[in-house]
């Protein structure tokens, strides 16, 4: 059964699956020793699951109302509250810390929605890189080239929400949840061939989600469908959980932001990304490679002194600058401590010139319905490319160079898989204008269609 949230309500309603069952599968996707989900969950809740699983069922046979997503797994990323477990952010430095007291707000609106929490994933420590990579409770990896007798070989699975991706390309989960500050839905969802989304920032409550940048993260869903994604960040946004009809992709303006964003692109991505434009322009869309000044001004757009740099480092810094510094992965302790010179000043007009380049950027492309990118310009590094600090910098800052473009500009985006079956997984990026998170759901389930037709 493939794990689409429209088709598991089908078969949960006419009987031809329980709660139950759909739960132990997921159970033994998890539990399988040749499996990724020793490295994809860091806690997973059998006992509890299934005794919500069976309530539902028995609810239901009853023939008594249930929520509309009665009974579905979901899988939550590490730095989520729920009432009674502690957070950990994918760290061992936060063990230690008292149980959350209540669930996160968007965790909690997804339960009273019926779904059931099978486990909380694993991702990179104190989510603050893009390679998935995690020191403390292993590394995830992708499906693509995975050995399964050996943990060491393979690609990563992306970050920092890296164990969620997997929990969905693997039908560990129907659906799941993780925090994008600079890619970290985008760049997993890309590098496991699924659909992962990016809200505009204000639009998801940021309550009992553990912080890497509260100028940037933002809670977004990751799911096996555009229709999935759109069902859960409306619940998570205190919306209905409906999705969008699909926009049609005939005459849709797209435009390709040509320079930077371009440099560099893997020879595979580059041909998926051509084919995919060519099937949306045979379908209709008018769509302009357009050279984007204040975007260009940026290069890199991840630059390691930023407002997400600062923010981090001013979150940690008490533990940085202890003992507790010796229980961080060095990788992650060398990124947090990039923002440990930047003055109140540069701060403050890092803010100033941000607003700035948004509205450059919303003037210049305010007559398009769309920017058209790929996700990552790179296929899913290697683990054995990972075998220091500095190739594991470099090889990130490629990784995010796209996606953490959107995140600046705080626009909401979202990436489809537009690889042919059996190749490397490559995303192709849909990045809309601020606010318009809704609209963009609607034009991706277009873009989805056409693009599902040729892969």
């Amino acid at each position: 059964m493939t794990y689409v949230i429209n088709d598991i309500i089908d078969a949960l309603n006419t009987n031809k699956i329980t709660a139950r069952q759909l739960v132990e599968n997921c159970l033994a996707a998890i539990d399988d020793p040749d499996g990724e989900g020793q490295r994809a969950f860091i806690s997973t809740y059998h006992d509890r699951a299934r005794q919500q699983a069976d309530m539902v069922d028995h609810a239901r046979k009853q023939g008594w109302a249930v929520p509309k997503f009665a009974g579905i797994p979901l899988s939550v990323k590490d730095l989520f509250d729920e009432a009674g477990i502690v957070t950990t952010a994918g760290s061992i430095v936060l063990k230690g810390a008292a149980p959350a007291s209540q669930d996160a707000i968007v965790v909690a609106r997804l339960k009273a929605a019926g779904f059931i929490v099978i486990g909380r994933t694993n991702m990179t420590e104190f989510a603050f890189s893009g390679l998935g990579t995690n020191a403390h409770y292993g590394t995830p990896r992708s499906p693509f080239e995975r050995d399964p007798n050996n943990p060491k070989i393979g690609r990563v699975a992306g970050g920092s929400s890296s164990g969620s991706a997997v929990s969905i390309s693997d039908q560990m989960a129907v659906a799941t949840i993780g925090s994008d500050t600079g890619g970290s839905t985008r760049a997993p969802a890309a590098f496991c061939g699924i659909v992962g989304f990016k809200p505009t920032t204000d639009r998801m409550p940021g309550a009992g989600i553990f912080p890497l940048s509260t100028s940037f993260d933002a809670a977004g869903p990751m799911g096996t469908s555009v229709d999935c994604c759109a069902m859960l960040d409306s619940l998570m946004a205190g919306k209905d959980g409906n999705a969008e009809p699909p926009f049609p992709v005939k005459n849709l303006r797209l435009a390709i932001p040509v320079g930077y964003l371009f440099d560099d692109l893997d020879d595979h991505v580059a041909q998926c990304f051509a084919a995919a434009i060519k099937a949306l322009s045979t379908a209709g869309a008018i769509i302009e490679e357009m050279p984007i000044a204040p975007i260009e001004a940026m290069r890199p757009s991840n630059n390691t002194k930023s407002i997400v740099a600062a923010e981090a480092y001013a979150l940690h810094r008490d533990r940085l600058e202890s003992d507790a510094v010796a229980q961080y992965d060095p990788y992650i302790a060398h990124r947090l401590a990039g923002g440990h010179d930047i003055s109140t000043t540069d701060y403050i007009n890092m803010f100033a010139a941000r607003k700035k380049v948004w509205a450059d950027v919303q003037t210049m492309t305010q007559h398009f319905d769309a920017l058209v990118l790929p996700t990552s310009p790179a296929l899913p590094p290697t683990l054995d490319t990972l075998d220091s600090i500095a190739a594991k910098t470099a090889i990130n800052a490629l990784c995010l160079r796209n996606t953490s473009l959107s995140n600046y500009l705080d626009q909401p985006t979202i990436t489809l898989p537009c690889h042919g079956a059996g190749s490397a997984p490559v995303g192709i990026s849909l990045m809309g204008p601020r606010l318009h998170d809704r609209r963009l759901f609607a034009i991706a389930a277009g873009v989805e269609k056409i693009l599902n037709a040729t892969r």
